[in-house]
């Protein structure tokens, strides 16, 4: 594994005074927040030596979104030459944050301002778009869907479940592929979106950017493994009615809403099964309100009764740690 380096004491024409380690996503980067000689501070992101095309990508990524009026983090110092980027900082507070402390009288009004960046996002034409990722189309969703098979179906389970998993997951990723098509952040959850005092709102993880189903983002927020014990069922709905209005959504985006948060959700098993055999315990905790959300929605749309009942399954017993 590579040792992570101390942040230098310059990058660019910027002088670090001070600094101190944020939490990171699940990737090899890794994060800290600096205080700069000349005031203020900044976010150092360090990658591994040998992601010079990535810290490539993730440039072009943000430049591409600030030069269209999106609110992601401005550039300070970073190129396709070196491992560190120097970002500007949005603020110490995520969206899971701000609505803690917000009244629950309050609480609608101020997730649906976290919206705003996808009315945004929505005007870009999606053809206008860099192939920087591949899109999620039918063999991408298809493939994330797999690693739910692979990561949280216990070895005992895997050939029981898989003769109905397989057809069952074979339509869904179909079924989600056929939506309209916009740009997609995502990773828009509620830990990837800053909120700054005067209210501002800023988004961070973009460097995921690519084509996919129009409900995709607002699916990835309001399933967010917090939102249940933040707004009730009626108040994500009006979200989602906020959501539609903005972008002037299709016909029929309800039905399509459902199909893609049940596709992200065993996606985002999957994630948590793998990350937890890899040392990762923490994210266990999540699996049984996910799976038990994933449950409600498959049942609601008519999945097979099988697939239901093994995710009631998982969700009573976290299924992969019986391996």
């Amino acid at each position: 594994m590579e040792t992570i380096p101390k942040p230098p004491d310059t990058i660019g024409s910027h002088r670090i005074t001070h600094w101190q380690p944020i939490a990171g996503d699940a990737s090899g980067r890794r994060y800290w927040r600096v205080v700069l000689a000349a005031g203020g501070t900044a976010v150092l992101c360090r990658y591994p030596d040998r992601w010079l095309s990535v810290v490539k990508r993730d440039i072009e990524v943000l430049i591409w979104l600030r030069d269209r009026g999106l609110p992601v983090p401005q550039i300070l110092v970073g190129d396709d030459q070196s491992p560190w980027v120097l970002l500007e900082d949005l603020g110490r507070v995520d969206g899971e944050q701000t609505l803690r402390r917000t009244t629950p009288a309050s609480r609608v009004i101020c997730a649906t301002a976290m919206v705003e960046p996808l009315f945004q996002l929505s005007r870009l034409p999606p053809r206008e778009l860099p192939d920087w990722n591949p899109s999620l189309d039918q063999a991408f969703l298809r493939w994330e869907l797999a690693g739910f098979e692979m990561w949280s179906c216990p070895s005992s389970r895997r050939r029981e479940a898989s003769s109905v998993l397989q057809v069952w997951f074979d339509d869904l990723a179909a079924a989600v592929s056929g939506h309209p098509q916009t740009i997609c952040f995502r990773d828009f959850h509620l830990n990837n979106i800053l909120v700054r005092a005067d209210g501002r709102v800023g988004v961070i993880d973009v460097q995921d950017l690519r084509r996919g189903p129009d409900t995709y983002d607002l699916a990835s927020l309001l399933g967010d493994r917090a939102m249940p014990d933040l707004l009730n069922g009626a108040e994500r709905r009006a979200i989602a009615q906020s959501w539609a209005e903005g972008v002037g959504a299709a016909h029929g985006w309800e039905r399509r809403l459902e199909e893609t948060t049940l596709q992200r959700a065993l996606k985002v098993l999957g994630t948590f099964a793998f990350l937890s055999a890899k040392g990762l315990p923490h994210y266990h905790r999540w699996v049984p309100k996910t799976a038990s959300a994933a449950a409600g929605i498959a049942q609601h749309i008519g999945a097979p009764a099988e697939a239901t009942a093994f995710l009631l399954d998982l969700a009573a017993t976290g299924g992969f740690d019986v391996w």
